[in-house]
């Protein structure tokens, strides 16, 4: 078998799958990938006969060794460095991460670890824990004739990274802010008005001696004017009478200096809208995903419930049949049948909506389902548990590309206020050069033509309105920069609340998780003594009645749940406090050992 190959195998629970490198077996569970087929579990020591295929799967152990006996890294989801999604600034808060279980060298990467440990009572099978398959299994269909795609985190992360149209809208607004700047950096460059320009007077009209006569002429230019501006306008203010192309443009010096200002500032805080966005997105795909998670774990209970109340109906049946054990508890533990085998409907349909919200978010095909490779109870450690909630919120200060996005907008509206301070005593700037050829005559009649170049120079100062628009114009800017500067202190707060709430869930969740790992063994100890007392002890005095399995049943499935649920928040705290200190998963390399689910075919392509 190749180095890199290992058996797949199909069953739940733990398992000697090898020995560890002092001699030891090791406790494991592997998982069915798409690609090997399943096959039974090894009982009599023999390999399993399905190889896993080369190029097409592999077994992904969810335990601490591989089959070989070599330590084995968990799959994981990468994550991303200070800038690579958003542009962060340099200089980011360290933050202690976890410790991994993965091979050292991979910066940046996180790894999905085992749930705690549980130790197995001398006697006693261990345990199976929660949701030990990927639940559903890979293609394995909810209903008759569904087809179920695989999908794991990091795919759809990176999905979701590549096709969210929120970071596509937020890409689109860079690149205005990108023309509006280019567009401000050019109020220096003259632009360039071509076309003729006719002229007829009939009528009376005043000579330059003062006279006033009746005059019929006409007269034609042809040529281009190239003035300094953005458009055009009428006489130039104080500049006498209009030349003979008529048209001005003035350019005010004080646009042309901050202007450029400003609207760079603008470029970085859309820059920095873009980073949120991703994070945005990215968090929203993780926990779209998590509730996926969730929803196929329940179903993978209510399974396991299902075959425990079958089991229990059974032995009720068997008991009732004998005269061992009474109807009524048969009847009981059919109702308890038909209880089970209703919630696994009810997991059916909620797995189905998480993976419509999946797949939206993903934007793939809206008609398929996906369901999660990735056991529900693995624990992502995206940041250390000890890690000291000051350093978290100096760190979340530090990077959230949201108050990177507010500070270039206080800094644009502080250029703003500057220019219209600055407004009335830098003049204003009228230059334009005509040339081309002129002709004409009295009454319509035209000739004379020959070559004409007009040049015209205005410097002058504005006074808006007495003085009165500038001061507006200025309390204005201020009123901008005050409600910048506040949005910055807003943000500020809410990022540290973030960091807080996503810290206090993380540690709460973390308080269940021990606790649920205490409470697991004990409800699986009690249903088998409670299924061996009925076993060994029919017809004796004393024995267990059937019936009394229900409880313990019911306390496996609840101590079950509260497993998971506790990871799940806990993965869940974890993406928020990632996500509250400004750090996004990476977008791990694309694999292609699965084939991708199909994308939406009804969407339109993005620009």
């Amino acid at each position: 078998m190749d180095g890199d190959d290992v058996e797949c195998r199909y069953y739940a629970g733990w398992s000697m799958i090898g020995k560890d490198e002092g001699g030891r077996g090791a406790l494991g569970r592997s998982i069915l990938v798409p690609g090997c087929a399943p096959g039974p579990p090894e009982e009599s020591g023999e390999p399993d006969p399905i190889p896993s295929r080369p190029g097409r799967a592999r077994v992904m152990d969810q335990g601490w060794h591989t089959a070989s006996g070599r330590p084995r890294a968990i799959v994981g989801v990468c994550l991303l460095a200070a800038g690579a999604l958003g542009g962060h600034a340099t200089g980011q808060q360290s933050v202690p991460p976890a410790d991994p279980i993965i091979e050292e060298g991979a910066s940046g990467r996180i790894a999905m670890i085992p749930p705690p440990e549980v130790a197995a009572p001398d006697g006693i099978a261990p345990p199976v824990l929660p949701a030990a398959l990927p639940s559903p299994e890979p293609g394995r269909p909810l209903v008759p004739g569904q087809v179920i795609y695989p999908i794991d985190l990091a795919g759809a992360l990176r999905l979701a990274g590549a096709r969210d149209l929120d970071i596509a809208i937020a890409r689109a607004r860079v690149a205005q802010a990108v023309a509006d700047l280019v567009h401000a950096r050019a109020l220096w460059l003259p632009s360039l008005f071509l076309g003729p320009n006719w002229i007829r007077h009939d009528g009376s009209t005043q000579i330059v001696e003062g006279a006033v006569r009746q005059i019929s002429k006409s007269s034609l230019f042809l040529g281009a004017t190239g003035a300094l501006g953005q458009g055009i306008t009428g006489p130039i203010p104080a500049g006498g009478p209009a030349p003979v192309s008529g048209t001005t443009a003035v350019i005010r010096i004080s646009d042309a200096i901050f202007a450029p200002l400003a609207a760079r500032q603008v470029v970085q805080a859309e820059r920095a809208g873009v980073a949120s966005a991703t994070n945005d997105a990215l968090l929203g795909l993780a926990e779209a995903y998590l509730d996926l998670q969730l929803a196929a774990g329940r179903l993978q209970i209510a399974r396991e419930a299902v075959g425990h109340a079958e089991e229990l109906a059974e032995l009720t049946g068997s008991f009732a049949r004998t005269g061992a054990g009474l109807e009524a508890d048969h009847r009981r533990a059919l109702a308890e049948l038909e209880r089970r085998q209703v919630e696994v409907e009810d997991a059916v349909g909620a797995l189905e909506i998480a993976s419509a919200e999946v797949v939206r978010r993903t934007r793939l095909d809206p008609r398929i389902v996906v369901a999660p490779i990735e056991p529900p109870e693995s624990v992502l450690r995206l940041v250390a548990d000890d890690c000291p909630v000051d350093d978290l919120i100096v760190a979340g200060l530090q990077n959230r590309p949201e108050l990177a996005q507010y500070q270039a907008l206080v800094e644009a509206t502080l250029v703003r206020l500057k220019q219209a301070k600055l407004r009335p005593i830098i003049p204003s700037l009228a230059l334009r050069t005509s040339a081309g050829g002129f002709g004409g005559g009295s009454n319509s009649f035209f000739g004379n033509f020959d070559g004409r170049f007009d040049t015209d120079v205005n410097l002058f100062w504005t006074i808006e309105h007495l003085g009165l628009g500038d001061h507006a114009r200025i309390r204005r800017s201020d009123a901008e920069r005050q409600e910048a500067v506040l949005r910055l202190v807003q943000t500020q707060d809410l990022v540290a609340a973030e960091v807080v709430r996503a810290d206090k869930a993380r540690l709460a969740a973390l308080r269940r998780m021990d606790r649920a790992a205490r409470q697991l063994p004990d409800a699986q100890r009690s249903l088998e003594l409670n299924l061996t007392n009925i076993r060994r002890g029919a017809r004796l005095p004393g024995a267990t009645r059937p019936i009394e399995v229900l409880q313990p049943i019911q306390a496996l499935v609840q101590a079950r749940t509260d497993s998971l649920e506790a990871v799940l928040d806990y993965n869940r705290a974890q993406f928020r406090l990632y996500h509250a200190i400004g750090r996004p998963p990476l977008l791990p390399p694309a694999s292609s050992t699965t084939d991708a689910p199909p994308s939406n075919p009804f969407s339109m392509p993005l620009p």
